[in-house]
């Protein structure tokens, strides 16, 4: 059974890849953007744009409707301001957690970042960025959604072939990984055949390999049920 994609942050670096590799499947999703021209002249008449913004909540049931599957890729830099971490990267988040909860999403897929749990790191000295992404990442766990939290290694445009995949738990890893495999262990996650509960670092290695993302996942330990 096919299934119908919202996807967050369509028109940032990492989102246009995931709309991208959908539409390169022959599925044609539907995005969350707040610019629509911008979303018009990235992806034509390809996909399904809804105009919303998720600082705003009530811009977020319309985007949902008739969606099973969310792909958060929404994320932010900015230190202060409208746009500033606290807004989009935890209320943000926390929008868009609630709007698929009332909406029945089957699963929500969000990017977060490696490094979240380490409080004295250099990115929470500027708008402190992994605190409230890491509040964010809570919310998501709280929420009784299926889910899967990617902390991926710092961002890189693209590599140079098909790079292993080292992935991890407990926020240990360090390293890089490009945008292409990152929005593609995205749909992994996101095609999954099984319930998921599941937070994890990615990056790449030097190594080259064809890997299993199912076999990658197998691997990995679900997150325990809270209260449970």
């Amino acid at each position: 059974m096919e299934k119908n994609y919202l996807i967050a942050g369509a028109t940032g670096k990492t989102g246009r890849i995931i709309v991208e590799k959908l539409l390169d499947r022959g599925v044609n999703p539907k995005v969350l953007v707040r610019n629509q021209d911008l979303a018009k002249n990235l992806f034509g008449n390809q996909v399904d744009i809804v105009v919303g913004d998720v600082r705003q909540p009530e811009s977020l049931l319309a985007a949902m409707e008739n969606m099973d599957t969310v792909i958060s890729a929404i994320g932010t830099r900015t230190p202060v301001g409208k746009n500033c971490p606290k807004r989009v990267d935890y209320e943000g988040v926390v929008n868009l957690v609630e709007a698929s909860i009332a909406s029945k999403i089957q699963r929500f897929i969000l990017i977060s970042s490696i490094s979240v749990t380490h409080a004295n790191h250099p990115m929470n000295c500027f708008g402190r960025i992994l605190e409230w992404k890491l509040m964010g990442e809570n919310a998501l766990r709280d929420s009784g959604l299926s889910y899967a939290i990617i902390r991926p290694g710092g961002l890189v445009e693209s590599s140079d072939g098909q790079k292993s995949l080292v992935v991890d738990q407990g926020d240990k890893l360090l390293g890089t990984i490009s945008r292409t495999a990152l929005a593609e262990i995205c749909l992994c996650t996101a095609d999954y055949p099984d319930n998921l509960r599941m937070t994890f670092e990615v990056i790449e290695s030097e190594e080259y390999s064809v890997q299993n993302c199912g076999e990658i996942l197998n691997s990995l330990k679900m997150d325990p049920i809270p209260n449970g």
